[in-house]
């Protein structure tokens, strides 16, 4: 079944604010992490709705799968609630946090984003992206519940909930994904159990070779092949978030 994607022209906010990565410290418990090993900082980029809005989102590697017949709304703080899990050293999940957190920011704000690159030795090397590890998201009208399993030289990091383990055991599954081999895997991203994406939504390798600066200033050309990756990703999501949001409303 597909998401409707009218959603995004018609959106309450002028602009998306795709803020680039901030190198922050390790975690007290990790202090050998090598989250500082990222790109620095730089000014923060926008994604006008506009430019999104005229961006195809293209055949996607991995598509968002509406469940069929879903319960309940996932919730939490009276919110529907979006669950995200990953890897810092999974390059499939270093190019879906970009489309992530574009999608979110219309939603709500991100503070204390984090700056790393996937594994160095894993395929698509080195793809610069954001860590969620100390990351923080406000918003009144979603409730965002982040994990970064490992840092990305394959240390454990962060522990996996209950919630994640109840949901990836549920969702991480055929026929979510293609066989039951690739159960589990991450990416794993649950949108208020109506939505599910096992996978990243496009081929990290338009992202080869470029720096977060780089990656975030081609966002606002709707024919770069970034911004076709991830900003057409980004609308699926957010279409996927306002469909949710519709039905929240209408109860």
């Amino acid at each position: 079944m597909g998401i409707p994607l009218n959603q995004v022209s018609g959106s309450r906010e002028g602009t998306i604010t795709c803020l680039l990565p901030v190198t922050n410290p390790p975690a007290a418990s990790q202090p050998e992490q090598p989250a500082a090993q990222a790109p620095s900082a730089a000014p923060g980029s926008t994604v006008p709705l506009a430019v999104l809005s005229r961006v195809s989102a293209g055949q996607p590697t991995t598509p968002l799968q509406t469940v069929p017949a879903p319960g309940p709304l996932l919730t939490a703080a009276g919110k529907p609630t979006i669950v995200f899990v990953s890897e810092e050293s999974c390059p499939f999940c270093a190019a879906e946090r970009w489309p992530l957190v574009v999608a979110l920011s219309h939603f709500g704000t991100w503070s204390d984003l984090g700056s790393t690159t996937s594994s160095a030795t894993d395929v698509y090397s080195n793809t610069a992206t954001f860590s969620f590890r100390s990351a923080r998201y406000h918003s009144t009208q979603i409730t965002l519940r982040t994990t970064e399993l490992a840092d990305n030289t394959g240390r454990p990091l962060q522990p996996e909930t209950r919630l994640d383990a109840r949901l990836i055991g549920a969702y991480d599954v055929p026929p979510y994904v293609n066989s039951a081999d690739q159960s589990g895997a991450v990416p794993f991203l649950d949108i208020a159990n109506h939505y599910i994406l096992a996978g990243a939504q496009y081929d990290p390798q338009v992202l080869a070779g470029l720096s977060s600066a780089q990656i975030a200033s081609q966002l606002r050309d709707p024919a770069s092949p970034v911004a076709k990756a991830i900003d057409g990703s980004a609308r699926v999501i957010i279409a996927a978030i306002d469909q949710v949001l519709h039905e929240t409303s209408a109860r």
